[in-house]
């Protein structure tokens, strides 16, 4: 049976399988997102059950030929603090971001980093908004859909700080006069979004609905439960 041993990797999802083991999702540095049976984790007795979690970088190693893993062993060399607070639901938001969006068993080892380096950028729980944008920029840009933010599509000239643009998906933005559609954004808030700089209320908030609009055209009707947690 094929082994791979000491691979590091995070859950990004846990589910009961029997009586007393589960099936996680695992995001890993060299094998994308696969499947792995953890067999008797949820015994009291469990010599790795504990460390089972969600935003612990774990070292694991598994066995097996088919879409379903078979966990051998785990440690957990790295000490990243605990998820709290809000920054506990960004981080289900972003787990769920990577289930959607990602094939599996398709390595990423620059999301991977990436998703290493916001998992501990929101244990820290500052400006958790302006990681979340950095990090959704560097999916668009794993699954083939970077973002174009320095030209107007249209004329392929600079964007100007001081007026407003549409994002087109899969094109770009786009000068509009009309600063009062639902989708305007300023092009400052492109400029700024582009070298991770968000600054203000105002930025933060047009950031935040362009690249929800972007996930969503992507999702193509999927719903992100985790949305539901910041409501």
């Amino acid at each position: 049976m094929n082994r791979v041993e000491h691979q590091t990797g995070f859950i990004l999802k846990s589910q009961g399988f029997k009586e007393n083991s589960s099936i996680h999702q695992v995001f890993t540095r060299d094998y994308g997102v696969l499947s792995i049976l953890s067999k008797g984790s949820k015994k009291n007795n469990s010599k790795y059950g504990s460390l089972l979690q969600a935003f612990r970088a774990l070292s694991l190693s598994w066995i097996g030929k088919s879409d379903l893993k078979t966990l051998i062993s785990t440690e957990d060399p790295e000490n990243i603090p605990q998820l709290k607070g809000a920054a506990l639901y960004c981080g289900f938001y972003v787990n769920e971001l990577i289930l959607c969006l990602l094939h599996k068993h398709d390595a990423h080892p620059y999301l991977f980093d990436a998703y290493r380096d916001v998992i501990v950028l929101l244990s820290k729980g500052l400006s958790l908004e302006v990681h979340l944008r950095e990090f959704e920029k560097k999916l668009f840009d794993a699954i083939g859909y970077g973002l174009m933010l320095e030209y107007d599509s249209e004329y392929q000239r600079p964007i100007d700080p001081s007026k407003y643009y549409i994002y087109h998906p899969g094109q770009g933005p786009r000068l509009t006069n009309n600063e009062n559609h639902p989708d305007a954004v300023l092009g400052s808030t492109l400029i700024n979004l582009n070298n991770n700089n968000l600054q203000g209320k105002t930025e933060l908030k047009q950031a935040k609905r362009l690249m929800r609009r972007l996930i969503d055209n992507q999702l193509d009707g999927k719903i992100l439960k985790s949305r539901d947690l910041f409501a």
